[in-house]
């Protein structure tokens, strides 16, 4: 067997690794979130600490939550039912909010993709919940049955850069 290489070709001299999101935003969905902000838990933390306790200590925000609606039953009642996230694959993959996910000094991707925005946190806690009773970690399982339980409810948030609802 003969192998040729072509010596007039200049060699690769630099790697540079790099990611964007896919989809022109980051939405992060958390639960707890939802329901503070849209005062149907009151009494909740308002910003940095809210920040701080949707990535690091979600426990003192379910506790709250739990105390206002004893089971999802009773949540679901008051809110109606959850939206299903509209997704044609099969899986997501998304990821834990990390310090600076949540704020406005997020760092701006380059190269940014057209209509680049800031992460949001989705504040409609019907579709927070059809999203997280299908996740499984940080993985969106579409076709997945829903776990509507509170472990799955009020667990850490979780950050997609895909569309999962049509634009209003």
């Amino acid at each position: 067997m003969t192998l040729l290489h072509n010596m007039s070709v200049p060699p690769r001299t630099a790697a540079r690794l790099g990611g964007r999101p896919v989809a022109s935003g980051v939405t992060v969905y958390s639960l707890p979130f939802a329901l503070i902000i849209t005062e149907l838990v009151p009494g909740g933390p308002f910003g940095p600490k809210l920040g701080h306790l949707i990535r690091n200590d979600p426990s003192e925000l379910a506790g709250k939550v739990i105390a206002t609606f004893p089971t999802p039953a009773d949540l679901f009642r008051r809110i109606g039912r959850p939206l299903p996230p509209a997704l044609h694959q099969d899986f997501l993959l998304g990821w834990r909010p990390a310090e600076g996910h949540l704020r406005e000094d997020c760092p701006r991707p380059e190269p940014a993709p057209e209509g680049w925005q800031r992460p949001h946190l989705c504040r409609d806690p019907r579709r927070c919940a059809g999203v997280l009773a299908r996740c499984y970690g940080t993985v969106l399982l579409a076709r997945r049955e829903p776990d509507f339980s509170w472990a799955r409810l009020l667990g850490p948030a979780v950050a997609f850069d895909e569309p999962l609802f049509p634009a209003a």
